[in-house]
């Protein structure tokens, strides 16, 4: 289920408005669009929210939109193919899929029509703008678009730790456990989908440490960095 405090269906008849004055908006100087990318264990959504609310407080037309991986993958597998299918696919091991290859040769396929889709998605978002992209490679199939401001969470591991252990009430030997598994998930999922790493800094305008700073105050940096870059 997509979670209500990021996407609801309320928005539905918002988003359908927001495209329609999006399309026939000045293509010369498009809406700001912010990727993010994150350290599994960072507050990206807290973040996302609060950088949200700024950028609405001061934005007069269409309201901005966080963009998680639920709207994501939804919006995606109206193709017809399970993107959480293909994220696990990692698991399947490699002697395995060649078998089922020799049989039915579609599992390659279907991963490059999956992620030549996502790909479609997010940059259909990222080109209208007023939106907050999280995770899903965004930062990096959005690289040429001008409009794109590309943000990275990291953080030391006891911070994430800490944040992990207190969301999800784990101990901090399975919060610890539970980032690296996810996180690495993550990085193969992008490597995949991107052929690159999401942790290359060069990527990004801003690479944050979510533990020196609180998400208000990041999101007030952002903001400032959005102004500073587009006057």
């Amino acid at each position: 289920m997509v979670k209500s405090n990021v996407w609801t269906p309320q928005m539905e008849a918002k988003l359908q408005a927001w495209h329609k004055l999006q399309q026939v908006a000045d293509q010369s100087k498009p809406a700001p669009c912010f990727t993010l990318s994150r350290e599994f264990g960072c507050q990206a959504y807290p973040f996302a929210e609060a950088l949200q609310k700024r950028l609405n407080t001061r934005t007069a037309g269409e309201p901005w939109v966080i963009v998680g991986r639920q709207v994501i993958d939804e919006v995606a597998e109206l193709s017809g193919f399970s993107v959480d299918q293909i994220e696990k696919s990692e698991n399947t091991p490699a002697s395995m899929k060649a078998i089922f290859t020799m049989f039915l040769d579609h599992i390659s396929a279907e991963e490059t029509e999956i992620f030549t889709h996502m790909r479609q998605v997010i940059r259909g978002f990222a080109k209208r703008g007023n939106c907050i992209l999280v995770g899903r490679g965004a930062s990096h199939v959005t690289q040429d678009l001008p409009n794109c401001i590309h943000l990275r969470l990291v953080a030391p591991g006891e911070f994430k730790v800490a944040n992990i252990s207190s969301k999800y009430q784990m101990s901090a030997a399975e919060a610890r456990d539970h980032i690296d598994r996810l996180q690495g998930q993550r990085e193969k999922f992008i490597e995949r989908f991107v052929n690159e790493k999401p942790d290359n800094p060069s990527l990004y305008h801003l690479v944050m440490n979510n533990a020196r700073m609180d998400v208000e105050g990041l999101a007030a940096l952002a903001e400032d960095y959005m102004v500073r870059l587009r006057s």
